[in-house]
């Protein structure tokens, strides 16, 4: 009996699994093709290479923190402190349940100069996150400040994902996300002061 077709969601998402627990220079083809319930020769029809293979499990992951993550700080039902305490807590799960933390900072690191192809999406996705959180700072700050602001909290965040990890302590990121949080009540509030004082 034949073995039913491989879909492209499900190709992804083991071949997320085997880059995330070995990296990309330590995962080989054949890895691949067993997490697949391929043969190495038989993955050659769903892909053209690993590295092609990388590069399109880093535009899907990419995709998806846009559509499911950042796309919180653009619901209009809820207010902006309520979207960045949505978005925290949302990334509280994603880098607290991670083993290896950020993927996107892992392979970007372990790859940075021997694939530019994938440096590209890495920093299209720090891009898209700084973006979207620049929106959300731009209803408390000037335009040129949001950016700074936002910038300075992913900084803030990774920073935080990395000590937890290296020492073991998820006190790290909830310490930084609760203080993303109060200092962005506090500059609502300093915008509401100067409205009145205005």
């Amino acid at each position: 009996m034949a073995k039913p077709k491989l879909d492209r969601k499900t190709l992804l998402k083991n071949s997320l699994s085997v880059f995330k627990s070995r990296g990309y220079h330590g995962t080989s083809v054949n890895d691949l093709a067993a997490a697949n319930g391929l043969l190495k020769g038989s993955i050659y029809h769903y892909i053209e290479s690993k590295e092609s293979l990388m590069l399109e499990v880093l535009n899907a992951l990419r995709d998806h923190y846009v559509s499911k993550v950042f796309s919180k700080c653009h619901d209009e039902s809820l207010s902006p402190y309520e979207r960045l305490r949505e978005l925290s807590v949302r990334a509280e799960e994603i880098f607290t349940f991670e083993e290896t933390g950020d993927f996107f900072v892992n392979i970007g690191l372990e790859t940075i100069n021997s694939n530019p192809s994938f440096a590209r999406v890495i920093q299209d996705f720090f891009k898209d996150w700084i973006g979207s959180l620049s929106d959300l700072y731009r209803h408390v700050l000037d335009e040129q400040d949001a950016i700074v602001q936002a910038e300075r909290v992913v900084a803030e965040l990774e920073g935080s994902v990395i000590m937890m990890k290296i020492l073991g302590d998820v006190n790290y990121l909830k310490r930084s996300s609760v203080r993303v949080l109060n200092e962005f009540k506090e500059l609502e509030k300093n915008k509401i002061s100067k409205v009145y004082n205005d």
